[in-house]
């Protein structure tokens, strides 16, 4: 046998393997090293210009638009601060004039259109960068793909003057949607659909209909507030997570709950709306640690359903029951307070009720004031004793920081380069003291105006424009009487030496007993 012949075929494969193999790994370093090539920031400012190739920080684009069309997926957009839209008010896009290339009547039906996984923020925040859809629009913003981050704290936007502010389209997931102010839109603030997605710290206030909507599964909403709607948050689908939400001063119904059910709320604030929680459809839906106080009809109405859990929620004076539990409805009611209503529990479910381990309002249990009573239908067996003796510690929440607001500290830095200021006013942290309470500004202010207003939009003073860059508030209203303590809001004006006015964001003001 000649061992040499067997020897050369084997070699040669051998070396035309190595070969191969460093030519996929060539291919795979390069592959790999595009991949891991560094996300870019596009810039947008009202001085901007659409051009090819706008979006570095001297050259930016004028329209968001533009710059989500000149970005590549993974990258972020940062727009200045000013008006984007339907800049002229007469109700169409024209891009040659600097507006959005809106799809009105077509399309996404939408201002401004999210087709790629892009990150997207304002550099001075919500109040200082409005996205105007001109009230032609389903949207003033629609998201289609998943992984879109829409807004951070401190830097979202306002969206207005829409049918909805913003749509999340089916079939996406993993959105993230932070800090916007969503108001004056005609029907919606948000209509959600897909998976997974996060909403937290935004606030809608006087939409025509609803401020949340939300469709699917799996939905998380922190530290939200739907105010002066007339519906706070409606839940369709299953397995939604609410938690440090408020709603409050909506007409009708601070949540509307309906689907499939399966939804988990805990530490959420319902007040001064027609009903707190309206469980309509659904099944097995968790409420824990939240606060029920003030609204005209019932806190909770549990209309359907079965398995319902109720456990360490605080359900104060509201003006019908605290709890009305409707034909064929199944709940257990554990370890809450329940007093002030106008009456604490109805149970009309036609079964046995636990509603054991409750405070009514009275050591000795339900019954005469200054307890609660109870109203059991004739087929119901309400089961209430053991009952707690002493009120639970039920702590009310303090939303996460939110767009409107927001107690702002003195401006920070921005990681990424910035285009220099438009304004140099800044509005300051406002300070507690002795008297009461010390607003303040720098740069270019010759005087300064402070108003303040209840949760529900109400104006409780105005000081009207003062001289200079700081002013004081003693906790006096427009009567020049005490106001009482409690969260309360608060914007200021501030004008320049060449009598232009800039409007911060509305803040927010918590009034303790500190001076008493």
């Amino acid at each position: 046998m000649n061992i040499r012949n067997l020897k050369e075929p084997v070699m040669k494969n051998f070396r035309v393997r190595q070969m191969w193999v460093a030519v996929l790994t060539t291919i795979l370093i390069v592959a790999g090293s595009i991949g891991l090539a560094e996300a870019k920031a596009l810039f947008v400012a009202n001085n901007g210009l659409d051009i090819a190739t706008c979006g570095a920080i001297a050259s930016p684009c004028r329209t968001i638009s533009k710059a989500i069309e000149n970005a590549d997926p993974g990258d972020k957009i940062i727009v200045g601060p000013g008006r984007y839209g339907d800049l002229d008010g007469d109700g169409t896009f024209n891009p040659i004039l600097g507006e959005e290339k809106a799809e009105v009547g077509t399309g996404c039906f939408c201002m401004i259109k999210l087709d790629k996984p892009l990150d997207i923020e304002s550099r001075d925040g919500a109040a200082a960068t409005v996205l105007d859809g001109g009230k032609e629009l389903s949207a003033v913003v629609g998201i289609f793909a998943s992984n879109v981050v829409f807004g951070r704290k401190k830097k979202g936007f306002t969206l207005t003057h829409g049918n909805l502010g913003m749509y999340i389209n089916f079939g996406t997931s993993g959105v993230r949607v932070e800090g916007n102010l969503v108001s004056a839109n005609s029907t919606l603030g948000f209509r959600i659909h897909g998976n997974g997605h996060v909403l937290s710290s935004n606030l809608v206030i006087a939409d025509g209909l609803t401020g949340f909507e939300l469709n699917d599964s799996g939905l998380v909403l922190n530290g939200n507030q739907a105010i002066a709607n007339m519906l706070g948050f409606v839940l369709n689908g299953s397995g939604h997570q609410l938690s440090g939400n408020i709603a409050s001063a909506n007409s009708d119904k601070g949540f509307a709950i309906g689907g499939n059910g399966g939804h988990h709320f805990s530490s959420n604030v319902a007040s001064a709306n027609g009903t707190g929680f309206d469980v309509a459809f659904g099944n097995s839906n968790v409420f824990t640690g939240n606060i029920v106080h003030g609204n005209r009809s019932h806190g909770f109405l549990i209309e359907s359903g079965a398995g319902h859990m109720l456990t360490g929620n605080s359900i104060l004076g509201n003006g019908g029951f605290g709890i009305d539990l409707s034909s064929g409805a199944g709940a257990t009611i554990t370890k809450n307070n329940i007093y002030g209503n106008g009456e604490g529990l109805r149970d009309d479910s036609g079964a046995e009720t636990n509603a054991t381990n409750n405070f009514w309002g009275a050591a000795t249990g339900p019954g005469d004031n200054p307890a609660d009573g109870l109203l059991i239908g004739p087929t119901s067996n309400t089961i209430f004793t053991p009952f707690a003796t002493k009120e639970f510690k039920i702590k009310t929440v303090t939303p996460l920081a939110e767009p409107g607001l927001i107690i702002l500290t003195d401006p920070e830095q921005s990681e990424i380069p910035q285009a220099p200021s438009l304004t140099p006013i800044q509005f300051l942290k406002a300070l507690q003291t002795k008297e009461g309470w010390l607003f303040r500004t720098t740069g270019n202010v010759s005087a300064l105006r402070l108003e303040v207003m209840d949760l529900s939009g109400k104006k409780i003073y105005d000081s009207g424009l003062v001289k200079g860059q700081t002013l004081s508030w003693t906790r006096v209203n427009a009567k020049d009487q005490s106001v009482a303590k409690g969260v309360y809001l608060y914007r200021l004006t501030a004008r320049d030496r060449d009598g232009n006015e800039i409007h911060s964001e509305l803040r927010k003001l918590i009034i303790e007993n500190f001076f008493e």
